[in-house]
């Protein structure tokens, strides 16, 4: 009866795994040996990692987890990769994996172009308007690599499978420059046209969705400093770490991964790079 009894609870179990995006700062050794990067992913007990920074270390951090990489999207996950691409114009792309109950996920990575970087240019007053914060993302060509990403998975026959896209879009969220938050960002709400693009295809943000409030919880990804803990005086931080997802998917919950200190959800010391991560634990909705 009691065997009976723990089949059935398995066979309606819902099927859940965490996604985090992490990048790594040049390969993961500017601080600490690769080792500590690899420790970061087994501490945060995530399953499927968009890497960015990796530098020629992917294989090395995916022979340390003993998991399956993808080079054409720079991810490194315990799950089965069915397919891989890259995505024309961008430094990766996305692939195509098997969950453990045998359904499948599209997941996304990249790294968008860091330079010229809004919150900078409105800092040094080079950008003093929305519209002119705006035309930066423009400018730096961020917007267009969005705008690929989509195109790309828009053209996908499986596109209505569950999706996951994380990145260091190196700009900040349209959800995050509002009115209750506007005294730390110079005065203005922005919305920050990247994500925004993401919003419109029907993209959510995992750590947004979990903490709804930028004002109590920033979720500041950029930066912890560099080495940990040593940051300008004008230095300016913010979230631009993401995990966004599309589809049959329920986050569960949602954590900063940093250095011990008031930001981090999940703190791991020392700290080895120059962003912290983000990992959201999603569960795939209909599969109990």
């Amino acid at each position: 009866m009691v065997s009976l009894i723990l089949a059935a609870n398995m066979a309606t179990a819902p099927v859940s795994f965490r996604a985090m995006s992490f990048n790594i700062w040049v390969g993961g050794t500017q601080s600490q040996p690769l080792e500590k990067t690899i420790e970061v992913i087994q501490f945060s007990k995530a399953d499927i990692v968009g890497v960015q920074e990796p530098g020629p270390n992917l294989p090395k951090i995916a022979a340390g987890l003993k998991w399956n990489r993808s080079d054409d999207a720079s991810i490194v996950t315990k799950f089965e990769i069915v397919e891989e691409w890259k995505v024309e114009g961008n430094r990766w792309g996305g692939a195509k994996l098997k969950l453990a109950d045998g359904s499948h996920v599209l997941v996304f990575n990249d790294h968008f172009n860091p330079y010229p970087y809004g919150p900078y240019e409105v800092r040094d007053k080079k950008a003093t308007t929305a519209a002119q914060a705006i035309a930066v993302e423009e400018n730096a060509g961020r917007v267009d690599q969005m705008k690929r990403v989509l195109a790309n998975l828009a053209a996908r026959p499986d596109r209505n499978l569950p999706v996951i896209f994380t990145g260091d879009f190196n700009t900040p969220s349209h959800l995050d420059w509002v009115r209750s938050t506007q005294e730390r960002n110079f005065g203005l709400v922005v919305s920050w046209p990247v994500t925004r693009l993401a919003a419109e295809a029907g993209f959510k943000d995992g750590f947004r969705t979990v903490h709804s409030d930028p004002l109590r919880k920033p979720g500041f990804t950029w930066s912890p400093g560099y080495p940990v803990g040593k940051l300008e005086a004008n230095d300016v931080v913010d979230r631009i770490d993401f995990v966004l997802f599309r589809g049959a998917l329920r986050p569960k919950n949602a954590w900063v991964v940093g250095e011990t200190g008031p930001v981090s959800d999940l703190a791991f010391d020392p700290w080895p790079s120059d962003h912290r991560a983000v990992a959201v634990e999603f569960e795939v909705e209909g599969s109990r």
